[in-house]
């Protein structure tokens, strides 16, 4: 018998209401294999940190594993919300293997100061998805740069916007999560990013004004008032054929293929578009992502320790990242995996695979990341909204973020 089947147990998993369906499924897989139960409890994605942060802070305690936006590792780690895991990591390295977990995942994801605070769990990115039929009709093919995917986009509001199909769709509304990862699509591609080789902010760069700037030329020719459109408003007229293009998740495809709409296997998608020479390159921006962690204050540590393992099993993973709603692959291994590729098709596993071997571009893990974050959104939809300069967006942001350096 497994030594956790020897009485009735269960631990509490507080997760985020995208992931449902995968948690549910996780935890019935889990209770059928050892007989502890899983109580899942789902909040907007949103307020996630707050709420594993509530518990601890209120007393409560009542997660046991707690699901993380990896940009808030370090000010989780900061203010004693997670377990220190890096010696069950140590103990148990050999079924785990390490080597086999995409590095920006295992260590970008999981490590601070040195310590190892999780596993990595979804391997969220960007990826361009495109109207095979838009562009059919208008003799185009996916874009290779941002160049391209600006003339791309003029061309199909040009000759459609009368039908309301559009060039592209592109989610700019006021969620720090969805702005910033936007822009983080074009400066990542411009070989732009949030700090420099020595730790300092360089937000003001001249790849990020640039890729902010492109960006800003790109939205007269987008579904129509970008600032308010989000996942869920990005979602319906993609799904109708109204949007040429859109940066989104891979389970996009899964999504369009599970649809009525006329999207339905009439999608196709490439890795984001570059930017322009000499430091425009392919890249992943990584956008959203998720980690798991044990509580501080969980009362049950031996028994979440065992479910993160099982978690990180590859059967596991390969099961729940090849289901409806399941998360993007961590593992190298699981790109290779038949199940997998009919899953999401080869073409969407080629795209992402080879935009992670490219140059995989993560948020910022700091412990004062919210700060930084804050400001930067604020400026970022100033400028969205046409309040301010891409230049001038930048160039405050740099300022504020300097301010908030001196105190990390």
């Amino acid at each position: 018998m497994n030594p956790v089947q020897d009485q009735e147990q269960s631990i509490s998993w507080l997760t985020i209401e995208p992931h449902i369906t995968s948690s549910g499924n996780l935890a019935e897989w889990f209770r059928a294999e050892t007989g502890v139960t899983i109580n899942v409890t789902a909040v907007p994605y949103a307020h996630i940190t707050d709420a594993v942060t509530e518990d601890i802070n209120s007393g409560k305690c009542e997660f046991d594993i707690v699901q993380y936006w990896y940009p808030m590792l370090g000010h989780l780690v900061r203010n004693g919300i997670l377990s220190d895991l890096s010696d069950w990591w140590g103990n148990h390295s050999e079924s785990i293997d390490p080597a086999d977990f995409i590095p920006v995942f295992r260590d970008g994801w999981c490590l601070a100061s040195g310590r190892r605070y999780g596993i990595p769990f979804d391997g969220d990115m960007h990826l361009l998805f495109y109207n095979k039929t838009i562009f059919s009709r208008n003799k185009l093919t996916p874009p290779a740069t941002w160049d391209e995917y600006l003339q791309i986009a003029k061309i199909i509001t040009q000759a459609e916007k009368q039908n309301q199909v559009f060039g592209c769709g592109i989610m700019a509304c006021d969620i720090p999560l969805i702005l910033i990862g936007t822009f983080l699509n074009r400066a990542a591609g411009f070989g732009g990013g949030f700090f420099n080789e020595e730790g300092q902010p360089a937000v003001d760069s001249p790849q990020n004004v640039a890729a902010l700037e492109a960006l800003m030329e790109q939205l007269p020719y987008a579904l129509p008032e970008p600032k308010t459109v989000g996942f869920d408003e990005m979602l319906g007229p993609w799904i109708e054929g109204r949007v040429g293009m859109v940066e989104f998740w891979a389970d996009l495809g899964k999504i369009s293929d599970n649809s009525q709409g006329l999207i339905k296997e009439n999608w196709g998608v490439v890795p984001l578009p570059q930017g322009p020479a000499p430091k425009g390159r392919m890249a992943a921006p990584l956008n959203a992502g998720w980690s798991l962690g044990i509580s501080s204050r969980s009362r049950q540590t031996r028994l979440a320790l065992d479910f993160l393992k099982f978690c990180l099993r590859p059967d596991t993973m390969l099961k729940i990242c090849a289901s409806d709603g399941g998360p993007d692959p961590v593992r190298w291994s699981i790109y290779e995996m038949k199940e997998f590729k009919e899953s999401v098709t080869e073409e969407l596993a080629a795209a992402a695979k080879s935009a992670i071997q490219s140059a995989a571009v993560p948020w910022p893990t700091l412990p004062l990341w919210p700060q930084y974050q804050q400001t930067l959104h604020e400026k970022l939809f100033r400028a969205v909204s046409g309040r301010i300069s891409p230049e001038e967006a930048l160039k405050e942001t740099q300022i504020a973020w300097m301010e908030i350096h001196k105190h990390a």
